[in-house]
């Protein structure tokens, strides 16, 4: 299989930084939560600097610690890290602008901030600032002040026991490759009604619980009550928008659902683990492999704005991350090429977020990807 000595130049003009911010504060359970966080942003100049490193070497290490990563991953390399990026530690923000709009991106379960440094680099040369949070307890990272965070046993307990439960599995068998609506809503609402998805949904609420919190933390930031280069900065009062992976898919809807001043949001191969019931009043894009509308359809079914079912052939569902360009196990890759990847998803992506938050013309109708079809749009307004 091909590999790749460095991530592809970013899709827009600006130069794109990157800094890290330490965050902690009590959620809701009463749980101390110690996150990081990685900032892309645009900026005028690399001024001259080397490209930031992608993952830390002590956090790539922790994956032989966490039991979500098989034997059988164990015995074969999974991914590297011997890549170059392409953004640059603690540049000045750009000045073509006065303020940016500001998105949110969440990695999957399991993964680390850094696995969507591709998309967050390409979104943040377009003009946008773009925030990706270290979870604590469902991710792995590295802090600024050195402490480094694993993938806790109950969380990985509690993925494992819901991809092993036998309910789930005899429902899985069950998935049509390309349903109807009535056979897609009624297996996704037999999901989520199991009760090995209650312990699920806590985390995935538990990182919108972090995600709302980093948002406060930007707007201290943007007011001023916080220094940084962000000082007036963020474009904030049009909404944020926010894209995750997999299992951090779910946590985009509910951060949509919970907090107005998310205009919008994206989920990329993910299910809708807590949504059972959820009116999102927001619109919302999947993009996905088959047979995940069956994970997914209740969604659109009680959105009241728009609702964007997007199905992607012959892609496997680590390709929506930077594996498409980090991975060198050919079994873990689907059949498109890396750039044809990147290139889809960064498209779609930014299309939906210039429409819904920037409310310019573009739309992701109007993109044409062999093998990408619009299966459903719905609004229930």
């Amino acid at each position: 299989m091909k590999t790749y000595d460095a991530f592809p130049e970013p899709i827009g003009g600006y130069a794109v930084g990157r800094t890290q911010m330490d965050v902690e504060y009590t959620a809701s359970d009463h749980s101390k939560r110690q996150l990081t966080a990685f900032v892309y942003y645009p900026s005028d100049s690399s001024e001259g600097k080397t490209t930031s490193t992608y993952m830390f070497s002590e956090v790539y290490e922790m994956l032989n610690d966490q039991p979500l990563v098989t034997e059988y991953l164990k015995k074969k390399d999974f991914f590297s890290i011997d890549i170059k990026t392409q953004c640059y530690d603690d540049l000045a923000l750009s000045g073509k602008e006065k303020r940016y709009p500001v998105l949110f991106y969440v990695c999957g379960g399991g993964g680390s901030p850094e696995w969507g440094t591709v998309i967050c680099t390409d979104l943040a040369s377009m003009g946008y600032v773009v925030v990706s949070i270290g979870h604590q307890n469902s991710t792995m990272y590295k802090r600024k002040d050195g402490r480094l965070f694993n993938v806790s046993k109950d969380f990985s307990d509690v993925i494992m026991a819901f991809s092993g439960d036998p309910k789930m599995l005899a429902l899985a068998g069950k998935m049509e490759m390309r349903p109807d609506d009535e056979t897609a809503i009624e297996m996704c609402h037999n999901v989520l009604t199991l009760p090995i998805l209650a312990k699920l949904t806590e985390y995935s609420e538990l990182q919108a619980e972090d995600v709302r919190y980093v948002a406060d933390y930007l707007y201290k930031l943007d007011s001023g009550e916080l220094n940084s280069i962000f000082k007036g900065r963020l474009l904030l009062d049009i909404g944020m928008g926010i894209v995750g992976h997999s299992y951090g898919g779910p946590t985009t809807a509910i951060v949509c659902r919970d907090d107005d001043r998310f205009a919008c949001g994206i989920g990329l191969d993910s299910g809708a683990f807590g949504l059972l019931d959820s009116d999102l009043k927001k619109p919302f894009l999947l993009l996905f492999c088959e047979p995940n509308y069956n994970m997914n359809a209740i969604i659109g079914a009680n959105n009241s704005m728009e609702t964007y079912y997007f199905s992607v052939d012959r892609v496997a569902h680590l390709d929506y991350c930077d594996i498409v360009f980090t991975s060198v196990n050919e079994e873990l890759r689907g059949e498109r090429d890396a750039m044809e990847m990147r290139n889809l998803v960064t498209d779609y992506t930014k299309n939906f977020f210039d429409h819904y938050l920037l409310q310019k013309a573009a739309s992701v109708e109007s993109l044409a990807y062999d093998g990408v079809d619009l299966i459903k749009k719905t609004s229930n307004k």
